[in-house]
């Protein structure tokens, strides 16, 4: 139940989550469509840090275009967790959605090798290094 909790919080936070760590987004980030986004990150190793979960977690994932799917290997707590969640699109917004759980969603800015998702509220909620 834990890991479920989690996972549908993890990549694409609601605001209502708590924040404990914060990161401005970087004045030169653009924000980019969902076809920018897809020619940037698909298939292609990241490594994300979310600041938003009142803990800290890193993770090692990969986001799938053709499988609709974000996947990998996260860090929270200390403690080794799978991750496998839906992936979708609204508008100029990626979305995920863990099983069972809301789907949530964010804008994404790029800045170099990085991309942001940022919430409505326009704090980041996560920070990836493309190619990681």
């Amino acid at each position: 139940m834990r890991k479920t909790t989690v996972l549908g919080c993890f990549l694409l936070l609601s605001a209502s989550c708590f924040s404990a760590w914060a990161m401005d987004l970087p004045k030169g980030a653009k924000k980019i469509s969902m076809e920018e986004f897809k020619a940037f990150a698909d298939g292609k190793p990241v490594i994300v840090e979310i600041f938003d979960m009142g803990t800290p977690i890193t993770a090692n994932l990969t986001w799938s275009w053709a499988k609709k799917t974000i996947t990998g290997k996260a860090n929270v707590n200390g403690k080794e967790i799978n991750v496998k969640t839906k992936l979708t699109f609204e508008g100029d917004k990626a979305c995920s959605a863990g099983k069972g759980e809301k789907t949530t969603c964010h804008m994404i800015y790029i800045d170099g090798n990085k991309f942001y998702e940022v919430r409505d509220d326009m704090q980041v909620h996560a920070v990836s290094t493309v190619g990681g």
